[in-house]
C-alpha cells in the first residue's frame, strides 16, 4: 500500500498536535512503533571552508512536510552540487527535524470487507504511519554555503525542486559574515577533531618546554657552553680570566704568572 495523500491528515497546522495522556499508566504516554526516518544525512560537502555566501531555501506558508519529501529534495540537490562543484566546493544541511508522527487507522477496502475491520471503537488512536515536519512561514529548510559565482545555479536547482513539497518555497541569497555561523552548527569528522586537539596539545607542550626570550639561568644553574658571563657576575671558581682582562683588585696572580712589573 502506498502513501496516503496529504489532505486525509489534518491541515489545521495552528493548534497543538494531539496527544493522548494516559491517566493511569504513564508510560502509555509514548507512542511506540515509530517507523524509521527516511533522511539519511542532515551534512553534505566540506564545511571547513570559509564560503562567501549562503543561499538558503524556505517556505512561504505554515506547513506540514513529510520526510520523504525532505530526502527526495535532498537527494536530487546534493547529486547535482557534487556532479557541478565537488563535495569540496560546497556545504548544506537540513535545518528542520520530522519530529510530529502520522497516525492512521488502517481499514480494509472493497465488497464483502465489513467483517475484517473493527472500526473507530476497537483502535480510535491510530497507528503511526510515517513522520512530518511543522514548519511556519518563512523559516529555512535547507542551507547551501558557496563562493559567489555558483550563488546563481544554486538558486536555479532549488527553484526546480518546488514541485516535491506541499507549499510553496522561496529563495533567499544572503553573504556568509559570520563565516557559517548562519546555519548553525556545522559538522566535523571525528578523525578532523582528533588532529585538531593532537596539534592543540603539541603545540601547548612546545611553548612549555621553551624557555621565555630573556629569562635568566635557573640558581645554580652552569652557564650555555661557549656563552659569555653576565656583565659584572664573578668569574667560576678556579676558572681562568679572559684573554687581555686586567685581574681583580686584590686578587693573586695565578699559578706560574710573572709578577707585574713595579711602576
Amino acid at each position: 500500500m502506498g502513501l496516503r495523500p496529504g489532505h486525509c491528515y489534518c491541515k489545521n497546522v495552528n493548534k497543538r498536535a494531539y496527544a493522548r495522556p494516559a491517566k493511569r499508566v504513564h508510560r502509555k504516554n509514548f507512542v511506540g512503533g515509530v517507523p524509521g526516518l527516511k533522511i539519511r544525512q542532515f551534512h553534505m560537502g566540506n564545511g571547513n571552508k570559509p564560503y562567501t555566501h549562503v543561499v538558503h531555501y524556505a517556505t512561504k506558508e505554515k506547513v506540514q512536510i513529510r520526510d520523504n519529501a525532505l530526502e527526495a529534495t535532498r537527494q536530487g540537490i546534493t547529486r547535482q552540487l557534487t556532479k557541478k562543484l565537488t563535495n569540496m566546493n560546497f556545504y548544506m544541511k537540513i535545518r528542520v527535524y520530522p519530529q510530529f508522527f502520522l497516525r492512521e487507522n488502517k481499514q480494509a477496502q472493497g465488497a464483502h470487507a465489513d467483517r475484517i475491520q473493527q472500526g473507530m471503537s476497537q483502535c480510535p488512536f491510530g497507528k503511526v504511519v510515517g513522520r512530518a515536519s511543522r514548519v511556519r512561514a518563512g523559516q529555512k529548510i535547507f542551507s547551501v554555503l558557496v563562493d559567489e559565482q555558483y550563488t546563481k545555479f544554486v538558486k536555479e536547482l532549488l527553484e526546480k525542486n518546488n514541485s516535491k513539497f506541499p507549499c510553496q518555497m522561496k529563495v533567499i541569497i544572503e553573504k556568509n559574515h559570520d563565516t557559517l555561523k548562519s546555519v548553525g552548527t556545522v559538522k566535523k569528522r571525528r578523525r578532523l577533531m582528533m588532529k585538531e586537539a593532537a596539534d592543540a596539545e603539541a603545540a601547548t607542550a612546545a611553548a612549555a618546554a621553551a624557555p621565555a626570550k630573556g629569562a635568566a639561568p635557573a640558581k645554580g644553574a652552569a652557564p650555555a657552553k661557549g656563552a659569555a658571563p653576565a656583565k659584572g657576575a664573578a668569574p667560576a671558581k678556579g676558572a681562568a680570566p679572559a684573554k687581555g682582562a686586567a685581574p681583580a683588585k686584590g686578587a693573586a696572580p695565578a699559578k706560574g704568572a710573572a709578577p707585574a712589573k713595579k711602576k
